[in-house]
């Protein structure tokens, strides 16, 4: 019986094919993390106080408690923690997307990157989100709370998140260590 050593060494170095899951989860990726960077930059430059200022009015018809504390979160929209949550967002966009990069070239730390970019929002939003947070769960709309708006939001994330999560993890057999 011949053993053909040149077929073995080349299987060993034969470069790894990306699984159709792992390019369409990264595609994926790229595609929401472009379309959050343009809504939170376009938020910056078109949320200006006089349109504040009508959302609040707005606000009012419904839940004046919820339009006072939308009113006092504008307020403190400049401030160090609007500034921290902003810089959190854009720098947790930026890791889920090079970590999506590194996944796309079958790299397994570009999973922890990742990782880490989905798990950045969620510590900006117990750092300084309580804001907005309160004044969202101070609504009291006819048929819905806005404790329960809130909680559908936190839960619609984590399930999206998690979804994406297990998408790549099911992939890391397919990436190499370095």
């Amino acid at each position: 019986m011949e053993i053909n050593t040149e077929d073995q060494f080349t299987n060993d170095i034969a470069p790894q094919k990306r699984s159709n899951l792992l390019t369409a989860t990264c595609i994926l990726t790229w595609i929401c993390c472009a379309f959050m960077f343009l809504s939170t930059v376009a938020g910056i430059f078109t949320n200006t106080p006089e349109k504040q200022a009508e959302q609040v009015e707005q606000m009012r018809k419904f839940s004046p408690e919820a339009a006072d504390k939308m009113e006092a979160a504008f307020a403190n929209q400049g401030s160090v923690g609007q500034i921290v949550n902003m810089a959190l967002s854009l720098i947790a966009l930026g890791l889920s997307s090079l970590g999506a990069y590194m996944m796309w070239q079958l790299k397994k730390k570009g999973f922890f990157i990742y990782l880490a970019g989905e798990i950045l929002p969620y510590i900006g939003m117990l750092l300084v989100g309580q804001e907005g947070m309160a004044a969202l769960t101070s609504i009291d709309a006819p048929g819905v709370s806005g404790s329960t708006i809130a909680m559908i939001m936190i839960v619609l994330m984590l399930v999206f998140d998690a979804v994406f999560a297990i998408m790549y993890a099911v992939n890391l057999k397919y990436m190499k260590n370095n």
